[in-house]
């Protein structure tokens, strides 16, 4: 008998220290590819509390945007343009109109020893068989990549060589296994510690993104996804962008 309620004591004991530890609140980000490595930066910096934890689901602009209007449970939505975000908060499934928290540059980026100072034109050169972009019904660095190429009137020439990645993760993936030899990316993943000093790239002038994000409605930890969504328009977090290679404009 005298087992029998110690045995109990304990239960009970470690069931209110049980309620006695707070149960942590997972902030869940759905994000743009292009913004892997900067966001991993951002998180880092931010140093959120014991009780917060960050969660990053990393796709395309487009595929993020399915998942939500189908009913993903995301709290911060992270695009690479301003065009989903918008759609979303017009079909009322964000918390306030969405915020352009930077602009992404498009980068020409590869691993071989191209003369990178001829800008597009090393695209039609015979050596590049293979050129790698984003896929530009669903990718926002995709469409900027097609528009850009669009308007030097080379898309129609080099079509034969594209190869569509579904988002920026995985052209970077083709440039970096040399599955092609070169590609069109985000700059703000050339500039990353992990892939700064591997092959070489230039950017492509005038080919900018305005990219924004959106508080979701679904929020299921409204205050802690606030105080992050405040973070990333701070001072600190601008610095953090601009050194992935990021700009604002005045």
């Amino acid at each position: 008998m005298r087992n029998y309620f110690l045995g109990l004591f304990c239960i009970i004991l470690l069931g209110g220290c049980q309620t006695l530890t707070p149960k942590k609140q997972t902030i869940k980000i759905a994000a743009a590819a292009s913004t892997q490595y900067v966001l991993d930066a951002l998180i880092k910096a931010y140093n959120a509390p014991d009780s917060i934890q960050i969660e990053t689901i990393i796709s395309s602009s487009g595929k993020l945007t399915a998942q939500i209007e189908q009913g993903a449970p995301y709290d911060l939505f992270i695009s690479a343009d301003t065009m989903y975000p918008n759609y979303l908060y017009q079909k009322g499934l964000g918390l306030a109109k969405p915020v352009v928290y930077a602009y992404g540059q498009l980068v020409l980026w590869t691993l071989e020893s191209y003369d990178l100072s001829q800008g597009l034109r090393v695209l039609e050169d015979e050596a590049v068989e293979k050129i790698a972009l984003a896929d530009p019904k669903t990718a926002p660095y995709g469409e900027l990549s097609k528009a850009y190429l669009n308007e030097a009137g080379i898309y129609e020439t080099l079509s034969p060589k594209l190869v569509l990645g579904e988002s920026i993760g995985q052209v970077n993936q083709y440039i970096h296994t040399r599955t092609v030899e070169i590609g069109l990316t985000a700059k703000s993943v050339v500039m990353a510690p992990q892939l700064k000093e591997k092959g070489q790239f230039v950017t492509l002038q005038g080919a900018q993104l305005a990219q924004a994000m959106l508080l979701l409605r679904k929020a299921t930890s409204s205050k802690a996804t606030m105080s992050f969504y405040e973070f990333l328009q701070s001072s600190k977090a601008k610095e953090i962008f601009k050194h992935y290679g990021y700009v604002y404009q005045s």
